[in-house]
């Protein structure tokens, strides 16, 4: 999980949600296969199926 949807968790801040750019998974260059980042794993992106921030 990303530290925007992280902290969206917490009250009052539930609109950072839409602050969260980690929507992909980044490769490391030359890595054969691993991640550099991870996309987030927030349920409240379209492509996790959530409601969408």
């Amino acid at each position: 999980m990303s530290a925007e949807c992280a902290l969206a968790q917490q009250p009052g801040y539930k609109d950072l949600h839409r602050e969260c750019r980690q929507t992909k998974d980044v490769p490391l260059p030359y890595g054969g296969g691993i991640l550099l980042v991870r996309r987030c794993t927030c349920p409240h992106h379209r492509y996790n199926g959530g409601t969408g921030a």
